[in-house]
């Protein structure tokens, strides 16, 4: 082989250099789910730690707040469309249609003439994994500088609180979030990235109707099985068993690989989980909760979006100081976890 053709260059580094967001203006309390569900409201606002969601409009969707929070993104970067080279879109649960490219209509909409895209599915995860791949495609390609990740998700349509196997996952709501990062932009860098996937959770959370296996067709009656259901034995064994594990574990590979002690970390930066088992990770890596942005009281979980939101939300804020160093953590449908560490 000819080692000219070999370019396996692996320096480049990429920033985020602008934040969007976007939640629906409609809220929904967990005093009305609980009702709806008929079930104690401490179960959501103590047990898991919400005391609302927001709910997307029949008019919203994951591709319009996509948009939207891709279009903060932008401004916050200082830049247009025509500059994006790498467009990313990450959902977990539905598209706004069934078969169709939503990273292509954002192409179209923002004006990203000469831009590639694709979209990512890993769940809760998406969003951290997208982030990598963007940087990794900017690591092979040269042409590669800019690049836009979008997450954006409605999985309050994946949920019926009337359904005793939806109750476990009441606290997820509507939202979205986008990032640009740029290449060697000088803040928020991605240093160390590692993952891992349990495949004996792999049907863990599934809608059954709407597939191949089950087409919904116009005798279909079973609506039931048109929503996210899961065995709550078995989500619970998830939390005690397995949950913690792996996301300490990957934590712990991305710090080793950046070169990096978690005694370094200054901030984590979560996908939004019960408060009990986010006690349990900030413990796990001796943070104070004092040390990461909780988002869960207010908006729930917004799948992919989460810790990009949160980031966007300490950012804000002032919460992450330039030059320190952080950890970007989720876990998704899969059931797979991921962690980035960043120098911010």
């Amino acid at each position: 082989m000819n080692q000219n053709l070999v370019h396996h260059r692996g320096h480049v580094v990429a920033g985020i250099a602008g934040f969007g967001t976007y939640v629906p203006s409609t809220r929904i309390s967990a005093q009305e789910l609980a009702q709806q569900a008929n079930i104690p409201v401490e179960r959501l606002t103590v047990g898991i730690g919400f005391t609302h969601i927001h709910k997307a409009n029949d008019d919203e969707h994951p591709f319009t707040m996509g948009l939207s929070a891709a279009k903060d993104a932008l401004l916050d970067a200082g830049i247009s469309g025509e500059d994006v080279d790498l467009v990313i879109f990450v959902s977990a649960g539905d598209y706004d249609y069934r078969f169709w490219c939503p990273s292509s209509a954002i192409v179209r909409e923002l004006g990203c003439h000469h831009a590639y895209s694709f979209e990512v599915k890993n769940g809760c995860a998406g969003g951290n994994l997208a982030c990598n791949i963007a940087m990794g495609l900017m690591d092979r390609d040269s042409s590669v500088k800019v690049a836009l990740v979008i997450c954006a998700d409605t999985l309050t349509r994946v949920i019926n609180p009337k359904i005793v196997e939806c109750q476990s996952l009441l606290y997820f709501g509507d939202g979205a979030a986008a990032v640009v990062l740029k290449r060697n932009h000088p803040r928020y860098q991605l240093l160390g990235f590692a993952e891992h996937t349990d495949g004996d959770l792999g049907d863990l959370l599934r809608i059954e109707a709407g597939g191949t296996r089950m087409p919904i067709t116009a005798d279909f009656k079973d609506w039931k099985k048109t929503y996210s259901t899961v065995d709550a034995s078995a989500f619970s064994h998830l939390i005690d068993q397995v949950y913690l594990k792996e996301y300490l574990a990957v934590i712990n590979r991305a710090l080793e690989r950046s070169g990096h002690d978690v005694s370094e970390m200054e901030y984590i930066l979560m996908n939004q989980i019960k408060s009990s088992l986010r006690t349990h990770i900030l413990e796990g890596i001796g943070m104070p909760q004092s040390h990461t942005y909780i988002s869960m009281d207010e908006f729930g979980h917004i799948g992919p979006a989460d810790c990009l939101f949160t980031m966007a939300k300490a950012h804000r804020e002032g919460l992450l100081t330039e030059g320190k160093l952080a950890i970007l953590a989720a876990s998704g449908l899969g059931f797979s976890w991921a962690a980035t560490i960043i120098r911010c």
